[in-house]
Protein backbone atom coordinates (compact mmCIF):
# COMPACT_ATOMS: atom_id res chain seq x y z
CA UNK A 1 0.00 0.00 0.00
CA UNK A 2 1.36 3.38 -0.94
CA UNK A 3 2.27 5.68 1.93
CA UNK A 4 1.25 8.67 -0.18
CA UNK A 5 3.05 11.96 -0.42
CA UNK A 6 4.72 13.09 2.78
CA UNK A 7 3.63 16.49 4.07
CA UNK A 8 6.63 18.53 5.15
CA UNK A 9 6.79 21.80 7.08
CA UNK A 10 9.17 24.60 6.18
CA UNK A 11 11.52 25.92 8.85
CA UNK A 12 9.20 28.90 9.43
CA UNK A 13 6.12 26.67 9.60
CA UNK A 14 7.83 24.39 12.11
CA UNK A 15 8.82 27.39 14.22
CA UNK A 16 5.21 28.63 14.30
CA UNK A 17 3.51 25.27 14.85
CA UNK A 18 5.65 24.65 17.95
CA UNK A 19 5.25 28.18 19.32
CA UNK A 20 2.01 28.89 21.22
CA UNK A 21 2.91 32.44 22.19
CA UNK A 22 2.07 34.00 18.82
CA UNK A 23 -1.49 32.60 19.01
CA UNK A 24 -2.00 34.17 22.45
CA UNK A 25 -0.47 37.43 21.22
CA UNK A 26 -2.88 37.47 18.30
CA UNK A 27 -5.83 37.15 20.68
CA UNK A 28 -4.48 39.98 22.85
CA UNK A 29 -4.30 42.21 19.77
CA UNK A 30 -7.85 41.27 18.69
CA UNK A 31 -9.10 42.06 22.22
CA UNK A 32 -7.44 45.48 22.03
CA UNK A 33 -9.15 46.17 18.71
CA UNK A 34 -12.45 45.28 20.39
CA UNK A 35 -11.67 47.83 23.10
CA UNK A 36 -10.71 50.44 20.51
CA UNK A 37 -13.93 49.86 18.56
CA UNK A 38 -15.95 50.01 21.76
CA UNK A 39 -14.44 53.40 22.53
CA UNK A 40 -15.09 54.56 18.97
CA UNK A 41 -18.70 53.42 19.19
CA UNK A 42 -19.24 55.70 22.19
CA UNK A 43 -17.54 58.60 20.37
CA UNK A 44 -19.66 57.99 17.26
CA UNK A 45 -22.89 57.90 19.28
CA UNK A 46 -22.16 61.34 20.72
CA UNK A 47 -21.64 62.74 17.22
CA UNK A 48 -24.83 61.12 15.90
CA UNK A 49 -26.92 62.41 18.81
CA UNK A 50 -26.01 65.96 17.82
CA UNK A 51 -27.51 65.32 14.37
CA UNK A 52 -30.64 63.37 15.36
CA UNK A 53 -32.99 66.23 14.49
CA UNK A 54 -31.49 66.74 11.04
CA UNK A 55 -31.00 63.07 10.27
CA UNK A 56 -33.60 61.08 12.27
CA UNK A 57 -32.81 58.02 10.14
CA UNK A 58 -29.62 57.53 12.13
CA UNK A 59 -31.60 56.83 15.28
CA UNK A 60 -33.98 54.21 13.83
CA UNK A 61 -31.68 51.19 13.62
CA UNK A 62 -28.32 52.56 14.68
CA UNK A 63 -26.46 49.25 14.84
CA UNK A 64 -23.19 49.17 16.72
CA UNK A 65 -22.43 45.45 16.86
CA UNK A 66 -18.76 44.54 16.57
CA UNK A 67 -18.25 41.46 14.40
CA UNK A 68 -15.10 39.53 13.60
CA UNK A 69 -13.95 36.99 11.08
CA UNK A 70 -10.84 35.05 10.19
CA UNK A 71 -10.82 35.14 6.43
CA UNK A 72 -11.10 38.36 4.50
CA UNK A 73 -8.65 37.56 1.71
CA UNK A 74 -7.12 35.05 4.10
CA UNK A 75 -6.64 37.42 7.05
CA UNK A 76 -8.52 38.16 10.30
CA UNK A 77 -10.70 41.26 10.53
CA UNK A 78 -13.13 43.14 12.77
CA UNK A 79 -15.92 45.49 11.72
CA UNK A 80 -18.12 48.01 13.48
CA UNK A 81 -21.21 49.11 11.56
CA UNK A 82 -22.62 52.28 13.10
CA UNK A 83 -25.00 53.68 12.14
CA UNK A 84 -26.24 50.91 9.89
CA UNK A 85 -29.47 50.17 8.06
CA UNK A 86 -29.45 47.11 5.83
CA UNK A 87 -32.43 45.88 3.86
CA UNK A 88 -32.84 43.86 0.69
CA UNK A 89 -33.02 46.98 -1.47
CA UNK A 90 -31.39 49.77 0.56
CA UNK A 91 -28.18 50.28 2.51
CA UNK A 92 -27.10 53.19 4.66
CA UNK A 93 -24.01 52.25 6.68
CA UNK A 94 -20.84 53.68 8.09
CA UNK A 95 -18.38 50.82 8.53
CA UNK A 96 -15.17 50.90 10.55
CA UNK A 97 -12.83 48.01 9.79
CA UNK A 98 -9.63 46.50 11.15
CA UNK A 99 -7.89 44.23 8.67
CA UNK A 100 -4.94 42.28 10.01
CA UNK A 101 -1.65 43.17 8.31
CA UNK A 102 -3.23 46.03 6.37
CA UNK A 103 -5.10 48.96 7.90
CA UNK A 104 -7.95 50.53 9.80
CA UNK A 105 -10.55 51.97 7.44
CA UNK A 106 -13.86 53.79 7.62
CA UNK A 107 -16.40 53.94 4.81
CA UNK A 108 -19.83 55.27 3.93
CA UNK A 109 -21.89 52.78 1.93
CA UNK A 110 -25.14 53.86 0.24
CA UNK A 111 -27.35 51.89 -2.10
CA UNK A 112 -30.95 51.83 -3.29
CA UNK A 113 -33.05 54.84 -2.31
CA UNK A 114 -30.21 56.39 -0.33
CA UNK A 115 -27.91 56.30 -3.33
CA UNK A 116 -30.61 57.57 -5.69
CA UNK A 117 -31.35 60.56 -3.44
CA UNK A 118 -27.79 61.92 -3.48
CA UNK A 119 -27.05 65.29 -5.01
CA UNK A 120 -25.47 65.45 -8.44
CA UNK A 121 -22.35 63.25 -8.32
CA UNK A 122 -20.07 66.08 -9.45
CA UNK A 123 -21.24 68.28 -6.58
CA UNK A 124 -20.57 65.45 -4.15
CA UNK A 125 -17.07 64.96 -5.54
CA UNK A 126 -16.22 68.65 -5.16
CA UNK A 127 -17.06 68.42 -1.46
CA UNK A 128 -15.13 65.18 -0.97
CA UNK A 129 -12.00 66.30 -2.81
CA UNK A 130 -11.21 68.78 -0.07
CA UNK A 131 -11.29 65.95 2.48
CA UNK A 132 -9.08 63.65 0.39
CA UNK A 133 -11.51 60.72 0.30
CA UNK A 134 -11.24 57.57 -1.80
CA UNK A 135 -14.22 56.41 -3.86
CA UNK A 136 -15.18 52.91 -4.98
CA UNK A 137 -14.96 52.36 -8.74
CA UNK A 138 -15.51 48.60 -8.57
CA UNK A 139 -18.79 46.90 -9.46
CA UNK A 140 -18.58 44.79 -6.31
CA UNK A 141 -19.82 46.87 -3.39
CA UNK A 142 -18.52 44.37 -0.80
CA UNK A 143 -14.82 44.74 -1.53
CA UNK A 144 -12.91 46.60 1.17
CA UNK A 145 -9.29 46.67 0.01
CA UNK A 146 -7.69 49.80 -1.38
CA UNK A 147 -6.40 48.24 -4.57
CA UNK A 148 -6.60 50.73 -7.46
CA UNK A 149 -9.28 48.57 -9.09
CA UNK A 150 -11.50 49.14 -6.05
CA UNK A 151 -10.80 52.51 -4.40
CA UNK A 152 -9.30 55.55 -6.11
CA UNK A 153 -8.43 58.86 -4.51
CA UNK A 154 -11.12 61.26 -5.68
CA UNK A 155 -8.50 63.77 -6.78
CA UNK A 156 -7.19 61.18 -9.27
CA UNK A 157 -10.50 60.34 -10.98
CA UNK A 158 -10.62 60.55 -14.77
CA UNK A 159 -13.59 62.08 -16.61
CA UNK A 160 -14.81 58.72 -17.89
CA UNK A 161 -14.69 57.30 -14.38
CA UNK A 162 -16.80 60.18 -13.07
CA UNK A 163 -19.38 59.48 -15.78
CA UNK A 164 -19.52 55.81 -14.75
CA UNK A 165 -19.98 56.73 -11.08
CA UNK A 166 -23.19 58.56 -11.87
CA UNK A 167 -24.66 55.32 -13.23
CA UNK A 168 -23.62 52.99 -10.41
CA UNK A 169 -26.27 51.36 -8.23
CA UNK A 170 -24.29 52.15 -5.08
CA UNK A 171 -22.05 54.87 -3.71
CA UNK A 172 -19.12 54.17 -1.43
CA UNK A 173 -16.36 56.41 -0.06
CA UNK A 174 -13.61 55.57 2.39
CA UNK A 175 -10.36 56.47 4.10
CA UNK A 176 -7.71 54.33 5.73
CA UNK A 177 -4.85 54.60 8.20
CA UNK A 178 -1.95 52.15 8.35
CA UNK A 179 -1.65 49.86 11.37
CA UNK A 180 1.80 51.28 12.09
CA UNK A 181 -0.05 54.48 13.04
CA UNK A 182 -2.08 52.68 15.72
CA UNK A 183 -1.64 55.50 18.24
CA UNK A 184 -3.38 57.94 15.88
CA UNK A 185 -6.15 55.57 14.75
CA UNK A 186 -8.92 56.71 17.12
CA UNK A 187 -8.39 60.38 16.31
CA UNK A 188 -8.24 59.68 12.57
CA UNK A 189 -11.36 57.51 12.54
CA UNK A 190 -13.38 59.89 14.70
CA UNK A 191 -12.37 62.85 12.52
CA UNK A 192 -13.30 60.96 9.36
CA UNK A 193 -16.63 59.95 10.90
CA UNK A 194 -17.35 63.65 11.48
CA UNK A 195 -16.41 64.40 7.87
CA UNK A 196 -18.80 61.70 6.68
CA UNK A 197 -21.57 63.24 8.77
CA UNK A 198 -20.84 66.61 7.15
CA UNK A 199 -21.05 64.97 3.75
CA UNK A 200 -24.38 63.34 4.59
CA UNK A 201 -25.86 66.71 5.53
CA UNK A 202 -24.44 68.29 2.37
CA UNK A 203 -25.33 65.54 -0.08
CA UNK A 204 -29.01 64.98 0.68
CA UNK A 205 -30.80 68.12 -0.56
CA UNK A 206 -34.15 67.07 0.89
CA UNK A 207 -32.72 66.51 4.35
CA UNK A 208 -35.32 64.97 6.65
CA UNK A 209 -37.60 63.97 3.76
CA UNK A 210 -34.98 61.48 2.62
CA UNK A 211 -33.28 60.61 5.89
Amino acid sequence: MSEGTKIHLSALEMELVTNTQWVFTKQIIIDKVYQLFGQLHEEYKEIVLKEKNFIPLLMQKPGGKIAKGENYNGLPYLILDFPAIYSKENIFAIRTMFWWGNFFSISLHLSGDYCNSLKNIRECLIFLKEKDFFICVNENEWKHDFDSSNFININELEKDQIALLSRKRFFKIAKKIELAQWEFAIHFLKQTFEEIMEFIKFSFPNGEKVL
